[in-house]
């Protein structure tokens, strides 16, 4: 029998604490503490941005971000203080700081790999900022096997659902005279598309999209809508939790979520999103631990409002439901 499609948001948060994500700062993680892995609980991130230091950067970004790797690192530690472990974290691209430097994927592998280690399965796939050549020889263990040549499309079977997530990068050379901070652009491409049109036709079960980019961006909002498998959408890039109904036509009354993710650590929403699974749904909360923009700032010089922001979306959560009426 399927579990109850909702619930008080006081229930909510007695289980968003029991994971051990409560609205306070996290508890420092036991090493010695046996913990287990739920196969129902995942972690969705994106935008980590992490590189090494802005002098030894080979393609300058326009300012130094000396403050994300500590960051992204505090955060996999928040990662790692659940009292319930995620059997998956899933990343949605932007894994470096800018130009996709071999270096920064190795940082990257450094400070994430933590995560492995506890027995938790990493997922990745690319975003505007990455380059798959040098992302695939250092990450290549993360990018899971795809059905589409040359780029990182992959599904995972989750015990409810499968989680998809496409490669959305379209990619340019960093040292090209048109290349700026915000490099690259998003496409699926033709085979790419093919392959999820054929494998949404096909699949028996609910699938959640995930690609860096917004479903509007890639011209597959409306797919997103009619496909009977479709409950939700959720993507990086703005750095931003963003909350959006996608829908095909004002004649029809069908609509499906589409969620942005908080960025690891470069600026506006700093966190994650908590992921659980039911028998009829899936709930999506979001792990708020700062907010600043365009960079972080001293405490003298922190705006009250950034302290708001955090207080009042950390906690946020979303339902996905598995049933659609087409």
């Amino acid at each position: 029998m399927a579990e109850k499609a909702s619930f008080s948001r006081r229930e909510f948060l007695r289980g968003f604490a029991a994971a051990g994500l409560a609205l306070s700062t996290p508890p420092p993680s036991q090493e010695n503490a046996v913990r287990t892995i739920d196969p129902d609980l995942a972690v969705v991130m994106s935008d980590l941005h992490v590189g090494k230091p802005w002098a030894e950067q080979k393609f300058k970004t326009d300012r130094s971000y000396d403050y994300i790797d500590p960051t992204v690192r505090r955060l996999v530690a928040d990662i790692l203080s659940m009292k319930v472990l995620p059997a998956h974290v899933f990343i949605l691209g932007d894994v470096s700081v800018c130009f996709g430097e071999e270096r920064d994927y190795e940082i990257a592998k450094e400070i994430l790999s933590p995560l492995e280690e506890a027995g938790i399965k990493i997922v990745a796939t690319a975003g505007n900022h990455d380059r798959r050549v040098p992302m695939a020889a250092t990450l290549g263990e993360w990018i899971a096997p795809s059905p589409v040549e040359g780029r990182f499309a992959s599904v995972t079977s989750l015990p409810k659902f499968d989680m998809i997530l496409l490669d959305s990068l379209k990619e340019t050379d960093p040292a090209s005279e048109n290349n700026s901070a915000g490099r690259g652009g998003c496409e699926l491409g033709a085979a790419q598309a093919k392959w999820l049109e054929d494998f949404l036709a096909g699949t028996t079960r609910p699938a959640l999209v995930c690609a860096h980019h917004t479903a509007w961006s890639l011209g597959i909002n409306k797919q997103m809508v009619k496909s009977p498998r479709v409950c939700g959408y959720l993507h990086g890039h703005n750095h931003s939790w963003q909350e959006n109904i996608l829908f095909s036509s004002y004649a029809r009354k069908t609509m499906i979520r589409m969620v942005g993710l908080p960025s690891m650590g470069m600026d506006r929403d700093i966190g994650f999103a908590v992921l659980r699974a039911f028998d009829d749904r899936v709930e999506l909360a979001q792990v708020e631990r700062d907010y600043y923009f365009p960079v972080k700032t001293s405490k003298e010089e922190r705006l009250p409002l950034w302290d708001c922001l955090v207080k009042e979306r950390h906690g946020r959560k979303v339902s996905f439901p598995f049933e659609k009426k087409i």
